[in-house]
């Protein structure tokens, strides 16, 4: 059945408000969201649509004109000191059920010891108890449902918020389709690509059980790796039923662009567009009244657990939308805020996060943008800029930060690079061409670029060697010997190329082939240890063959 859904946008220098009808509907009526609160935008009054404020300019809108005294913000403090966490024998599908109370009315749920699933945080407010999130699996999310109702002492659900797009907090949508389910107008295309890899899916996860079943057979019952493993089995059959079921996606039916306030009456829900690292549709939420900011799966600063999951790498990930000024000015207003928040909750329980952890990263992509537009505005090429802004030397108190790595900060100056410049990536360009098995005159094409002002690409060479050996852990080995020859080409003089297009003649059996590359490595780098293990293996085995 379609449903009604309002779309708040930007339009000019005020906010419009569209209105899409149901199918079902009379004409000029709106089945969705019943008539009880007014939508108040710059210059726009919509009726029907109930608990939403859209933001003005001024800090008090933005909050939806509430204050707090200070009497009632150390009440808040307090009760948030006093949270609990609570886990009983309650199973949900074989997994334990956690709940931590945050403070009166407002609790977070979870399954799991080990598995890093989302949390799930419900607030009973003056008009109707409000949800941010799911589980993912609507069978899981109709029993968890269920026991949000029962800790709050209520059933009266008014309102979904989804973080993002990913799944594991949209895939139990439709447990909540009698409410009006709030989101960021990306959510729905977010939600309509991960559907398009169902197949893909469908393919993977019988797999996947398969390995952990052998992995759990083969560990001492009762030890915690078992524990673990059953936990990951467990939630790997649950999630490939629900691709099997083949449920339609249930988007958002309320989507905003930059902010939007949720207006419960007692409660305020301000709701900021921070997308851009994790995912496109990246939302933070925060519910000043409970001195709490929710924060989706964008960072964490202490893993609680081996296997942080969505949590684990603060990157700006390719192939997803990036807008940076804008995130950065979505998150200099929220941490305006600091003085009303006295919590920041990442969307996994595993992950905790401190308000220095996020004014860290914030600064953190603050610096690389601001750097690469200077750089690129200099002339400066991207391997200076890499250089330049090594995690190690440009970054030293974020090593050993929870999702900082050499990679992770290099991957997201390609991000910003290729914003500021308009170059796409030769590596993923390649990767894409090879495993679609375009032929050798598309690839001639990409690395023609090379030699062009401007070119249409950028070429990493440390890029094109990581795809390399993303086909390799697919076990592509032609498809990696492949990318691995073009980067040989690409940077002559690298010993790395050398070494790892040997390591991938090794997989695929040529000896003789890989001795000449680890030569070559080690002819370029003397100190290239690996290489010289490989050939002194090559040459060992091949001896003992005479």
């Amino acid at each position: 059945m379609n449903r009604g859904r309002s779309t708040h946008r930007q339009t000019g220098g005020f906010r419009r408000l569209e209105r899409r009808e149901s199918a079902a509907a009379k004409p000029g009526e709106t089945t969705l969201l019943p008539p009880r609160i007014k939508l108040v935008t710059h210059d726009l009054v919509a009726e029907n649509v109930p608990y939403l404020t859209r933001s003005g300019m001024s800090r008090a809108a933005r909050l939806g004109g509430t204050t707090m005294t200070p009497k009632r913000w150390v009440t808040v403090a307090a009760a948030m000191l006093l949270a609990a966490s609570w886990a009983g024998t309650e199973e949900i599908a074989g997994l334990p059920l956690h709940v931590q109370r945050l403070a009166p009315g407002a609790i977070r749920v979870w399954l799991g010891d080990h598995i890093s699933s989302t949390a799930i945080v419900a607030f009973a407010t003056e008009k109707g108890i409000v949800v941010v999130d799911t589980f993912g699996i609507p069978q899981v999310d109709t029993e968890l449902r269920a026991a949000i109702a029962r800790e709050l002492g209520r059933s009266d659900f008014a309102l979904l918020v989804n973080t993002h797009e990913h799944a594991d907090h949209t895939g139990g949508n439709v447990v909540y389709a009698d409410c009006p389910i709030v989101g960021h107008e990306l959510v729905e295309a977010g939600m309509a690509g991960a559907a398009a890899q169902r197949d893909r899916l469908l393919e993977w996860y019988p797999n996947r059980i398969a390995e952990l079943e052998q992995e759990l057979a083969s560990v001492s019952a009762g030890s915690p790796e078992a524990a673990r493993l059953s936990e990951d089995l467990i939630l790997s059959r649950l999630l490939f039923a629900a691709v099997e079921a083949g449920r339609t996606p249930v988007p958002p039916t309320v989507t905003f662009s930059d902010r939007m306030t949720l207006d419960m009456g007692d409660t305020t829900f301000a709701l900021s567009f921070i997308g851009g690292m994790h995912s496109a549709s990246d939302t933070a939420v925060l519910v000043p009244e409970h001195g709490l900011l929710l924060t989706g799966d964008t960072m964490a600063d202490v893993w609680l657990t081996d296997t942080p999951g969505c949590l684990a790498a603060f990157t700006a990930r390719p192939s997803i939308p990036h807008d940076f000024p804008r995130l950065l000015a979505s998150w200099d207003l929220l941490l305006a805020e600091k003085e009303r928040i006295t919590t920041l909750l990442p969307a996994h329980w595993n992950g905790e996060l401190s308000m220095a952890g996020a004014e860290a990263r914030v600064e953190y992509v603050r610096a690389l943008w601001n750097g690469i537009n200077r750089a690129v505005a200099e002339g400066t090429g991207l391997a200076d800029v890499q250089a330049a802004y090594r995690l190690d030397t440009r970054f030293p108190e974020l090593v050993g930060s929870r999702g900082f790595s050499a990679r992770e900060n290099a991957t997201t100056i390609q991000e910003m690079w290729s914003e500021v410049t308009g170059q796409a990536s030769a590596a993923r360009t390649l990767f894409q061409l090879i495993d679609e098995e375009a032929g050798e005159p598309a690839l001639r094409e990409v690395l023609a670029e090379r030699g062009r002002q401007p070119s249409k690409y950028y070429f990493d060479e440390n890029e094109i060697n990581a795809y390399g050996y993303a086909f390799l852990q697919q076990d592509r080995v032609e498809r990696a010997l492949a990318l691995f020859k073009l980067n040989v080409e690409l940077f002559p003089e690298s010993w790395n190329v050398y070494d790892s297009l040997g390591e991938a003649l090794l997989r695929a059996g040529d000896a003789t082939a890989a001795q000449a590359m680890y030569e070559k490595s080690l002819a370029l780098n003397p100190e290239n240890t690996n290489g010289r293990d490989a050939l002194a293996k090559i040459r060992g085995e091949t001896t003992a063959t005479r």
